[in-house]
């Protein structure tokens, strides 16, 4: 028990400083934050969604809704005239960023996001839109498990394979 209070008095006399002054001081985000959604360009800088509908598909809460039209462009079968996603809805969890097949829906870094109306919650594509961000840059957070055991898998796999042969488990045919 005095233990117990000894541990407590000294987290009691230790000051750290835990709250943040947030408009003048700003928190470094990690690497892999999930933020606000964003479009980057294409090469020639337009939005490279074709209106697949996978994100919407693939949302977990139904906060994507995308409407699609044909397009202009060669080789484009359509795109996307009304792209919304309703913020009272979206958890954040990077679903719609991996079922993406052209890479047009990336998770950002910005997290202001506070409104004084609901309708302000709910984003269309001209506000995700971003002609700075181009789509070879590089993800916060898709496929880090993959990236992070890129080359150990295979390693890890004749390691395994060497154990199962010595202890008799496994048999080449």
């Amino acid at each position: 028990m005095l233990g117990g209070l000894v541990i407590t008095l000294k987290h009691l006399i230790r000051f750290k400083p835990i709250t943040v002054q947030y408009p003048e001081e700003v928190k470094e985000l990690p690497e892999r934050y999930r933020g606000l959604h964003v479009m980057p360009a294409d090469d020639e800088g337009e939005i490279r969604c074709v209106a697949c509908k996978l994100c919407e598909v693939a949302c977990p809460t139904q906060a994507i809704s995308i409407v699609a039209e044909p397009a202009d462009d060669y080789g484009i079968e359509r795109r996307p005239k009304v792209f919304n996603i309703d913020f009272m809805r979206c958890v954040f969890c990077g679903f719609c960023e991996e079922a993406c097949p052209v890479d047009a829906l990336r998770m950002g870094m910005k997290y202001e996001l506070s409104s004084y109306n609901r309708a302000g919650l709910i984003h269309t594509k001209e506000v995700f839109f971003d002609p700075n961000v181009k789509s070879n840059a590089p993800r916060n957070n898709a496929n880090f498990l993959y990236e992070m055991g890129k080359g150990d898998i295979l390693d890890n796999i004749e390691e395994i394979d060497k154990v199962k042969k010595l202890t008799g488990i496994y048999t080449e045919s």
